[in-house]
């Protein structure tokens, strides 16, 4: 392995290894692209109760966080 390809799997492992920024970050960035959506107008998908639910624009992001996080 070289240098170049050592530190970016060095700087991957320390994002890894911080598990609660890992998810945070993440919830950032799917907050962000929902957000996105629905200003655009644009309906998003969830897979709920064994079947792919279709969410309108109007109620993306009407659940409370801690609703979202259990989906």
């Amino acid at each position: 392995m070289n240098n170049k390809n050592r530190l970016s799997h060095d700087k991957i492992s320390k994002i890894f290894s911080d598990s609660v920024g890992l998810t945070q970050t993440l919830q950032s960035g799917i907050y962000t692209a929902l957000l996105k959506h629905k200003q655009a107008g644009n309906a998003v998908c969830e897979w709920k109760n064994e079947q792919v639910v279709w969410i309108s624009p109007e109620k993306i992001l009407e659940k409370s966080d801690e609703q979202i996080d259990e989906s």
